[in-house]
C-alpha cells in the first residue's frame, strides 16, 4: 500500500472477516512525484469534491507526495494523511456538489492557520479543531501529518450537529485538548483490527469526552436527552432506509412503528432539519450513488425517480439540482477499469480517483442530510 518508483498500489478490504468479526471498509493509497510527474495532479483531482487544493510547493514535477490510509464503520470513518505543505479550500461547489455533510475532528501534527466561515483559526501543532463539512473553510498548513475523524451530522449529538463548533479549537496545551488527541491516536493506531461495534464504540466515545469538556467550559450545552434522542432517529433510520424505493414516508406512520410520539420523533431528528428533509436527502444521496456508478446508458430520470421514492421526474430533478446544484443527468461517472481488472489497482485512468471514490461513495448513503 505504497507508492514505490512512482506506481501507486491501492487496496480496497471491503467487510474483511477476521472469525466472527466483521472487520471495516479499509482503503489506503500512495502518490509520489518520485517517477511519476502527474502525482499532484491526480491528487488533486482525487480530493476535488472535498478541497480545492493550491500553493503546493514543488507540485507535480519534484518533491510531491501524499499517503493515506482510511478506516469506516458504521457511524464514521478515520483517515491519517500524510502530505507536503498546502493551501486546502472547501467552497459553495464542493458544498453543494460533494452531497457529504459531516462534522470533521481533526488532529494535525503541524500549525494550520485559516478561515472556518468568518472564525479565523490559528491552531498549532497537536491541536484538536472541529470542521463542519457544510460550511466554508479555508487553510494553510505547514505540512499535512493528519489523523481526521469524520462522522455524519445525523449520527451526531444535537448540540455538535449544529453550526456552532465550525473552527473550533482544542488547544494542545490543554488538558482537554491532550486528552483528545490522545485518543484519537490511539483510535487510528488500532482501527484495523477493531470489529465493526468496536469501531462505532470507540467513534461515539470521542464526543462523549467532547461533550464533558465543551460542556464543562461552556462553549456548548448539551441536551439531557440527547441519548434517547440518539436510539430514536437511529431506529427510525433503518425502518426508513428499508422503504426509501416506495414513495410517500408519513412521519406518523414511522412514530405509530416505533411507539414513541411524533413530537419526540421531531425533536430527535431537529438537528438534522426534520424528518421529512431526512428522507428527502437520502434518497437523492442514493440517487446520486446509482448515477455514479451507472455504467451502462443511464436510464430516463422518470425511471430513476421512481425507483428512489419521487412522485415524478419533475420533483426529483428539482430536489437534486436544491441539493447538489446540477441535474442528475450531470452526475459525472465513475470511470472502471477494464472487466476482471481490479478497479483500484493504479491503471491509468482510475488510479487516483477510484480509491478517493469507494470513500467518497462510501460516506454518500451515510450522509443522513
Amino acid at each position: 500500500m505504497a507508492g514505490i518508483g512512482g506506481r501507486l498500489v491501492q487496496r480496497v478490504l471491503l467487510g474483511e472477516k477476521s472469525g466472527s468479526r466483521s472487520g471495516p471498509v479499509s482503503v489506503a493509497w500512495s502518490l509520489s512525484s518520485d517517477g511519476r510527474s502527474d502525482a499532484f495532479d491526480g491528487y488533486r483531482q482525487s480530493i476535488a469534491d472535498l478541497y480545492d487544493v493550491s500553493e503546493v510547493a514543488a507540485a507535480g514535477a519534484t518533491g510531491f507526495s501524499s499517503q493515506t490510509t482510511a478506516y469506516g464503520f458504521g457511524t464514521g470513518s478515520v483517515a491519517r494523511a500524510l502530505s507536503v505543505p498546502q493551501t486546502l479550500t472547501r467552497g459553495p461547489g464542493q458544498i453543494g456538489r460533494s452531497g457529504i455533510d459531516h462534522i470533521s475532528v481533526i488532529l494535525n501534527q503541524t500549525r494550520t492557520v485559516g478561515d472556518c466561515d468568518g472564525r479565523n483559526v490559528d491552531a498549532a501543532a497537536g491541536s484538536v479543531q472541529f470542521r463542519d463539512l457544510a460550511r466554508p473553510s479555508a487553510s494553510r498548513t505547514d505540512g499535512i501529518d493528519v489523523i481526521n475523524l469524520m462522522v455524519p451530522r445525523s449520527s451526531l449529538p444535537s448540540w455538535l450537529a449544529g453550526r456552532g463548533l465550525h473552527g473550533l479549537v482544542l488547544p494542545s496545551t490543554g488538558a482537554g485538548g491532550q486528552l483528545v488527541s490522545s485518543h484519537l491516536r490511539t483510535l487510528c493506531d488500532v482501527a484495523g483490527d477493531l470489529s465493526e461495534d468496536e469501531g462505532v464504540a470507540a467513534i461515539e466515545a470521542t464526543f462523549v469526552i467532547a461533550e464533558r469538556l465543551l460542556g464543562k467550559t461552556g462553549l456548548v450545552t448539551p441536551l439531557q436527552t440527547e441519548a434517547i434522542h440518539r436510539t430514536i432517529r437511529q431506529r427510525a433510520l433503518r425502518l426508513i432506509d428499508a422503504l426509501l424505493s416506495q414513495g410517500p414516508i408519513e412521519t406518523a406512520w414511522i412514530a405509530c412503528s416505533l411507539g414513541v410520539s411524533r413530537s419526540s420523533l421531531y425533536r430527535a431528528f431537529e438537528s438534522t432539519g426534520g424528518v421529512q428533509a431526512c428522507i428527502l436527502n437520502r434518497r437523492l444521496d442514493r440517487a446520486y450513488v446509482a448515477i455514479r456508478m451507472h455504467q451502462a446508458t443511464l436510464p430516463p430520470l422518470a425511471e430513476i425517480a421512481t425507483q428512489h421514492g419521487f412522485s415524478g421526474e419533475t420533483a426529483f430533478v428539482r430536489a437534486f439540482r436544491e441539493r447538489f446544484g446540477f441535474r442528475p443527468d450531470g452526475v459525472p461517472r465513475w470511470i472502471r477499469a477494464d472487466p476482471g481488472q481490479n478497479a483500484l489497482s493504479g491503471t491509468s485512468g482510475v488510479y487516483d480517483r477510484a480509491a478517493h471514490e469507494v470513500i467518497l461513495d462510501w460516506l454518500r448513503p451515510r450522509g443522513l442530510g
